[in-house]
């Protein structure tokens, strides 16, 4: 008789964020309808059921891997205890209207999945839907009391800024890219009341 010892959940977490991160890569590249389960797996080394370990369904992988990797974008970081919400405000614009984040190996996932709203799955809308929505919750908490603004002017500022990014990512002429993200954020910081 064959007794197997069962992965630590140290092992376990690890395959989780290895297939995450490759699922993420393929669906920033080639979009969620594009992605087959099979090609996450075999980018991961992995076989097709060690995905049902882990996750239910195309869907359920795409959510999360939107969500680690906005958890991974200089929006996500925590703001240092010593610096004010309008300086941290001006360093996330920065970063994220960079040449850097548009040419980056972990873009933003909304400026670069922007086409899977249009998806037929729900699963895929949601996901989307619930990233965009955290990227409002955490710009407007740095900005609800340090600048006037309100979450309307934030909404149109994260539109304004996942779409030049979005546009950026796809034009080749580099000047034309930096002038693009420079407009937008001189744009963000007139939203944001001068920072």
């Amino acid at each position: 008789m064959v007794t197997t010892v069962p992965y630590s959940k140290e092992h376990k977490q690890q395959t989780r964020q290895l297939i995450l991160s490759q699922a993420y890569r393929l669906f920033s590249s080639k979009g969620f309808s594009s992605v087959t389960i099979d090609e996450v797996m075999q980018a991961c080394s992995l076989t097709r059921g060690a995905f049902y370990a882990h996750f239910e369904s195309k869907s359920q992988l795409y959510k999360e891997a939107l969500t680690f990797s906005a958890f991974n974008t200089a929006l996500a970081e925590r703001k240092p205890e010593d610096i004010p919400a309008k300086a941290w405000l001006s360093h996330l614009l920065d970063q994220y209207l960079s040449v850097a984040h548009v040419s980056g190996e972990r873009p933003c996932p909304l400026a670069f999945l922007a086409t899977d709203v249009v998806s037929r799955d729900s699963g895929a809308k949601a996901a989307y839907t619930y990233t965009y929505q955290n990227m409002n919750k955490v710009i407007w908490h740095y900005a609800q009391n340090e600048v006037s603004c309100t979450e309307q002017d934030i909404l149109g500022l994260t539109s304004m800024i996942v779409g030049a990014v979005a546009v950026a990512r796809n034009i080749e002429d580099r000047r034309l890219v930096e002038r693009i993200l420079t407009s937008c954020r001189q744009q963000a910081r007139l939203i944001l009341g001068g920072i």
